[in-house]
Parts: structure tokens; C-alpha cells; sequence
């Protein structure tokens, strides 16, 4: 069977103008390499189209793309923010051969199930969950599995027989050969990494804790992860077969699982490998013989999630984080010799002007090299959604679901200006405070060479967008 695989757009684009954020940050969308791996292992014929990546082919473009191939089946995996793109590419392929199989999977979906396919007809199956050996069974023929949701007529039906989860470890590596201009052509985060090219890697999926505003509808409360040295395996194999110099972990939890970590880093060491990384720490799983295991084995940022400044806050919707444990385990993060770089997240339900300045404030204090900031974000799926038109006044767009974009305003703020002032701000007195100017401005053009010439490259881009920062 020819399959292939789309990743959409977050964005709809306009003629003549950049997107900043794909010039800030493109990441190769690795859970459509692993399933275009285990299909193709499985003898199917398999293409990845990544819009992400190619930002300035229109959806039509794309739809024709597809179509010159003649596929028998399409597999569109999408977020909330790029559902409505990939649905548009899914009814133009529809409109120019109307036979093509079409299947939508990835978390919007896994929460959406059956509604998904009662208000998007152009859309046969919905994949839930896991999609490896869901869509692989569809390719074979068959669709009675529990996480398959499909039409039957003008009955959709749900599968009967339960797959049970992906043994990782037996997971094929990630197809990243698919992927067109891989590694060189996508691009880290700026400023998160010393050298080019750089990769990303799953190494665990799941989450053990509950936080309001995370939507768990793919996972659930698991937590599984490869073996230390199937992880080692697959960073040689991108060092040595594609050149990569660093390595991203995009792992909700990377530390939850001590011993894992120390035998990876261990492994790295010992190997002496021309690699860094950069991981996800949680607080309260941090500690100075942690944070030398992870130097040793080549660790250059660690992002920690700190969200809010406010410990009302946080008691409501953060699992298990205290103002002290956030200081305690940054300061030993940022003497380590780690660049550090803080998470976190304002517009939450019940949250004032007040708590907006603590978070502010507790950010400015905190010896951190980087921040990011978002938008509360109530996604479908995330508990909080439930009772979320009570909180406050919620604008359900899916397409403006960015976490950049407020779509929530609080009933304890007037209005949504005001969020998008303090947005501003932020940013603002971060990147102008004296720590910067001291610790790290004088050390970004050697921290991250390649770096410094994107940002020179498209100057007034990012400009354009510091300006508009500043004027909220």
C-alpha cells in the first residue's frame, strides 16, 4: 500500500510575509517518522509532506502534491491550533480524488473521537491514541480495534478488539530520512543549542501527574521509556548517518526515571560522542549528583517548568511545585554551569493582575538565561476545559489555540488587554534586566554561533515582532 503521511501547518499563511515563529523554531515532527517507520518496515510504500517545514505552499499546492502520488490511504496527524489546516488539505484531496482514504490522528482527535467524524465528513477514520499499530493495522485491511473510529455507511462505528501499547523498544527508529532537508534544514530553538544540525528525540511517553491545563487524551496517567541503550543507539545512529550535533529530548519527564538517566548518561560519557542535549527537568527531581550525571553526559540547557509566581496558583493547577522548591533546584541548576531556561504561564482561571506581577517578579529573580512565556491555553482535552466557561470568558477557537493567543480571559480581569499587556511586559523586563546584559548577552555569539547569524539573517522579522511585543 502507498501511504502518506501529512503534517500540517499551525498557521494559516499570507502571501509576501515570514512567520516569525517558523524562523524562531522548526522541529521535525517525529510521531509521524516513527509511524512512517513501522509502515514501512511492515513492506507499505510511505511519504511525509511537512508543511511546518515548507511554510509557503499553499494548502491546494499541497492537496495536489498528494494527489500526483496516488496513495491509497492519507494519514494527517494534527494539534488543536493545526486541526483546521489539515482538515482544509483532507477536503481539497477529497475534491480531486474523492477515493483516497483519509485518517486523522494525533491528541485533538484522541479527544474528539466519534465527534470528529460527525462534523468533518471528509475525514473516514479517526486513530485515538497510540498510532504506530493502529494505522499499520489499517493499512493490512482491518479496522476492528478500539482506537479506530470509522464510517459505516452513515453509521460511525468504533473497533472491538483492544491493541495494547507499543513495546518502545521494539519500535523501529524514527524514518528521519523521509523527512526532506532533514537535519539541516530544521531548526532548534534560538539560542537552545551550541551547534548545528540538531535533532529531537522522544525517549518516553506519558506523564504521572494531573496538571488542569495538560490534555492527556493520548496517554493518559502512563509512563513508559526506552531502555538507556536503545536511546544511546538511536543518538549514535544520528550522529554518525545524518551528522547531528545535538540532540533536543522532547520527553514530558525525562529525570522521573533516575536510573534510566544515569546509565543514558553514563553510556554518553563513556562513548565520548561529539554530542550535547538539552532536556525537560522537573522540579522536585533535581540534585547536585543528578545535574553531574547530566553535565557529564553532555546536557547544555535544561528547561524547567515553573508556570506561575504565585503559589495560590500553582497549589490549583500545578501537581506538587512550591516557590521554595522552584528556587532551590534553579540555583542549583544555574550553578552547575547549566544554562537554564524557565517555562512558564499566565491567564490562568482564577488569576489576577497581582499574580501576573508575582510570576513576573519571581522570574526576574531567578538566575535564568532564557524564559518562554504562554497563554493559558483551555484545550479540549485537558481537565480544566470541563468547567471552563464558568472561569472566566472562553473564545473556543482551535485555530487561534497557539498558546500565544489569548482565547481565555479570566472573570478576575477585565479584559483581555490587559493579559497581552502583561504579555508584553514580561518579555520586555526579562530580556532588559541587568543579568542578561552581565551573563549572557556578551556570551550568546560563542554560546551559539549559529544562532547569532539566523537572528542577524532575519533581523527585521524579529524586530518587527520585538516592537509588537512592546506595544501591547
Amino acid at each position: 500500500m502507498r501511504v502518506v503521511l501529512f503534517h500540517p501547518r499551525g498557521y494559516r499563511i499570507t502571501p509576501g510575509v515570514k512567520n516569525v515563529g517558523s524562523l524562531a523554531c522548526v522541529m521535525p515532527p517525529v510521531g509521524l517518522a516513527s509511524i512512517a517507520s513501522v509502515l514501512r518496515k511492515a513492506g507499505h510504500e510511505v511519504y511525509i509532506f511537512d508543511a511546518a517545514l515548507q511554510y509557503t505552499v499553499t494548502n491546494r499546492e499541497w492537496a495536489e502534491r498528494i494527489c500526483r502520488l496516488n496513495p491509497d490511504m492519507i494519514g494527517f496527524s494534527a494539534t488543536t491550533v493545526a486541526f483546521y489546516e489539515a482538515y482544509d488539505v483532507c477536503l481539497l484531496v477529497k475534491e480531486i480524488s474523492p477515493g483516497i482514504r483519509t485518517v486523522f490522528g494525533g491528541v485533538h482527535v484522541s479527544w474528539g473521537k466519534e465527534k470528529i467524524l460527525e462534523k468533518f465528513p471528509a475525514i473516514d477514520y479517526v486513530i485515538t491514541g497510540e498510532g504506530e499499530q493502529a494505522i499499520k493495522m489499517l493499512a493490512e485491511g482491518s479496522s476492528d480495534y478500539d482506537s479506530i473510529y470509522f464510517r459505516n455507511g452513515s453509521e460511525i462505528c468504533r473497533g472491538t478488539h483492544t491493541l495494547q501499547p507499543c513495546v518502545l523498544d521494539e519500535l523501529p527508529f524514527p524514518a528521519y530520512d523521509l523527512l526532506k532537508g532533514f537535519p539541516r534544514k530544521y531548526l532548534m530553538p534560538l539560542f537552545g543549542y551550541p551547534r548545528h544540525p540538531g535533532a529531537n528525540i522522544i525517549s518516553s511517553r506519558g506523564c504521572v501527574y494531573s496538571c488542569s491545563y495538560c490534555d492527556r487524551s493520548v496517554f493518559g496517567k502512563s509512563f513508559r521509556w526506552n531502555s538507556p541503550e536503545y536511546t544511546f543507539q538511536q543518538i549514535l545512529w544520528l550522529n554518525r548517518d545524518f551528522g547531528v550535533k545535538h540532540i533536543n529530548f522532547y520527553d514530558d519527564l525525562f529525570t522521573l526515571n533516575r536510573k534510566r538517566v544515569e546509565d543514558l548518561c553514563l553510556r554518553l560519557a563513556s562513548s565520548r560522542l561529539p554530542i550535547t542535549f538539552n532536556c525537560i527537568v522537573r522540579i522536585g527531581h533535581i540534585d547536585p549528583e543528578l545535574i553531574k550525571l547530566l553535565k557529564k553526559g553532555g546536557c547544555w540547557m535544561v528547561s524547567v517548568g515553573i508556570e506561575s509566581g504565585d503559589q495560590n496558583i500553582l497549589d490549583t493547577h500545578k501537581d506538587g511545585l512550591t516557590i521554595e522548591k522552584i528556587r532551590r533546584d534553579v540555583q542549583l541548576l544555574h550553578d552547575s554551569g547549566l544554562w537554564v531556561k524557565g517555562l512558564f504561564m499566565i491567564g490562568f482561571p482564577g488569576e489576577k493582575e497581582d499574580s501576573i506581577v508575582k510570576t513576573r517578579e519571581l522570574a526576574l529573580s531567578l538566575p535564568l538565561k532564557e524564559a518562554n512565556l504562554t497563554a493559558f491555553t483551555p484545550f479540549p482535552g485537558a481537565p480544566i476545559s470541563r468547567k471552563i466557561d464558568d472561569l472566566g470568558t472562553f473564545e473556543n477557537d482551535w485555530s487561534k489555540m497557539d498558546c500565544v493567543q489569548f482565547v481565555f480571559v479570566p472573570g478576575e480581569i477585565p479584559q483581555k488587554s490587559i493579559l497581552e499587556h502583561h504579555y508584553g511586559e514580561f518579555f520586555r523586563s526579562f530580556y532588559s534586566r541587568s543579568f542578561m546584559k552581565k551573563n549572557v548577552y556578551p556570551r550568546m555569539l560563542f554560546q551559539s554561533p549559529h544562532s547569532f547569524w539566523r537572528l542577524i539573517k532575519h533581523a527585521p522579522e524579529f524586530l518587527g515582532y520585538r516592537r509588537k511585543l512592546i506595544s501591547n
